[in-house]
């Protein structure tokens, strides 16, 4: 099943800030049953690996963030784009986490 999800957000470039809308388009297919088991228990090796995987990821958003300054025009814009992706993630990688580790 194709549908979009929108979203707006603000942002600053060289001190400018603008909103930006951005809708984004995702399939799934809802032909084979699955199990979406809410609240299912996950091991310390499960809680080790998450945090290895978001602190990989905070490394490599700062490597991109450093990228980002050495470009302009589109380019950094577009890569300042995925660096707020990129957070974003990582942000919903840290409440797992952080929900997992209770």
């Amino acid at each position: 099943m194709e549908h979009e999800h929108e979203h707006t957000h603000t942002h600053s470039h060289g001190g400018v800030e603008h909103n930006h809308t951005h809708s984004h388009a995702h399939s799934h297919d809802h032909g084979e049953a699955h199990d979406h088991a809410h609240g299912a228990a996950a091991g310390a090796e499960d809680i080790a690996v998450l945090r290895y995987m978001l602190d990989h990821n905070v490394h490599h958003c700062a490597e991109l963030k450093e990228l980002a300054e050495k470009l302009s025009g589109e380019a950094q814009h577009q890569l300042l784009h995925a660096i707020e992706d990129f957070e974003a993630s990582n942000g919903h990688l840290a409440q797992v986490v952080e929900l997992l580790s209770k």
